[in-house]
């Protein structure tokens, strides 16, 4: 019987080290879910962006953290007030790994209000003006990959205030 050892490191506002030698010593980085300025601050914090470009392993987004790799990020507002906010940021610097900005859990988004607002028909859909948020119901993915990116499963494109489908469960698209 053969086992494979795996070693977790988990890093949040708590760590006050240097990531860069963890990164050159571990294969996979998985970017969590939460709220999305939040983690983008993090990021920020622990300059995540300047210290991945030099990482060779696998890097997987999990809903925040999808949508946090993108070069700029569309922070749709996501708790009470934030839609009304005036000084919310719905558009913020990411980690760089994408140029795609990612809506994820379109099931659950596509029947959701917030401060008496849909979510996507009247909030991501009024910051689609020369925009492009690729919309993603859970288990769809992209696979970057030698500088290609590969579209996995249904998706949705919200560009300048119309919304079409672009692919489907069975479909691979290249972006």
């Amino acid at each position: 019987m053969d086992f494979i050892l795996i070693h977790l490191l988990f890093f949040d506002h708590r760590q006050a080290v240097d990531i860069q030698e963890y990164l050159n010593e571990v294969d996979l980085v998985i970017l969590s879910g939460g709220h999305v300025p939040t983690q983008n601050q993090f990021f920020l914090e622990i300059q995540l962006a300047e210290k991945i470009q030099s990482y060779n392993g696998v890097v997987i987004g999990i809903s925040a953290g999808t949508m946090n790799a993108a070069e700029t990020v569309y922070a749709h507002p996501e708790l009470e007030g934030e839609s009304i906010d005036s000084d919310y940021q719905r558009f913020l610097k990411g980690i760089g790994l994408t140029t795609k900005q990612v809506i994820p859990h379109y099931n659950f988004l596509k029947h959701e209000y917030l401060d008496g607002k849909h979510v996507l028909k009247e909030i991501a859909t009024e910051d689609s003006v020369n925009q492009e948020f690729y919309i993603f119901p859970d288990g769809t993915y992209i696979y970057g990959h030698g500088g290609i990116e590969e579209l996995y499963g249904e998706a949705y494109l919200l560009k300048n205030k119309n919304f079409k489908k672009i692919n489907t469960n069975d479909q691979i698209i290249s972006l």
